[in-house]
């Protein structure tokens, strides 16, 4: 496990649990831009009130909440009421959280129903599990906590009929784009290239992209591109040289965009990945 700080924040990776991320800040401002993570995000507010823009709705979370938010759904997130914020960020990947789900009886891909909740007990075990995971040397107790805390969380928040209610929200061509930019992230790509896969025009191309993702497709592209520039990087490649091959025109505009999602910078992110190689 490597760690990074950064201005207030702490950035560790998992790798012995699908290169789980550990996220810490300390008493800071600051707003993210919306976006959306390919895996599950589950906070922990320590001080101050976390605010999110979520599911049309937005959330105020006070200390000692949890946060929980579902893989590819956007949102935002600050620090509220002008109070300085102190928060722990898990960002699990969809295949960690399957297994444990299917471990416990839960068929289908989880999906949590609140975006907010208060659970002492829950709130204990998960910064718990945060700090074996920051500290312990001992790969039984790091799993033993992962296990028993994500399957508490999952027993009791995973909500069957908000999700089937929400998968049959898409149109047809909402996959087609997403697709489409997958796989020709590191390309330029104009709007009516999108049209011509779609066969929609354009204003009711992007109304209806935006209401299913809750973003715009450049916004979505510009996301695709921070997670590529992430794999990358934790492979050790150069941060200009990821600026290019994800199809950004340069380092700063890699930066730009990555510390807007991520929290640090490529290149902080970069000397973390590698470190845990090294050590």
């Amino acid at each position: 496990m490597a760690e990074q700080r950064q201005q207030g924040t702490q950035l560790w990776i998992v790798p012995e649990f699908d290169n789980l991320e550990l996220f810490r800040a300390n008493a800071i401002h600051y707003s993210y831009a919306r976006h959306s993570h390919a895996g599950y995000a589950i906070g922990i507010i320590e001080a101050g009130v976390g605010g999110n823009y979520y599911q049309g709705a937005t959330y105020l979370a006070p200390p000692q909440s949890i946060v929980l938010i579902n893989p590819e759904e956007a949102h935002t997130g600050y620090s509220a009421e002008e109070l300085p914020l102190t928060y722990r960020m898990i960002y699990a990947s969809v295949e960690l959280i399957q297994r444990i789900a299917d471990e416990v009886g839960i068929r289908g891909l989880p999906y949590f129903g609140a975006a907010v909740v208060e659970d002492e007990m829950l709130v204990e075990m998960i910064v718990a599990l945060c700090i074996a995971l920051e500290r312990s040397p001992s790969q039984l107790e790091r799993q033993s906590l992962l296990v028993e805390s994500f399957s508490t969380l999952l027993l009791r928040y995973n909500d069957v009929k908000s999700r089937s209610i929400r998968s049959t929200q898409n149109h047809p061509a909402i996959d087609l784009i997403k697709d489409y930019l997958h796989d020709n992230f590191n390309s330029t790509i104009a709007l009516e290239q999108l049209v011509a896969i779609t066969n929609l025009n354009r204003s009711y191309l992007i109304r209806l992209f935006r209401q299913a993702t809750g973003m715009p497709p450049y916004t979505y592209l510009n996301q695709i591109r921070v997670n590529q520039a992430k794999q990358l990087l934790r492979q050790g490649m150069g941060v200009a040289e990821v600026a290019i091959a994800v199809g950004l025109a340069d380092q700063s505009h890699l930066t730009r965009h990555f510390k807007r999602i991520v929290g640090v910078t490529p290149g902080h992110y970069r000397q973390m990945s590698t470190s845990f190689k090294t050590n």
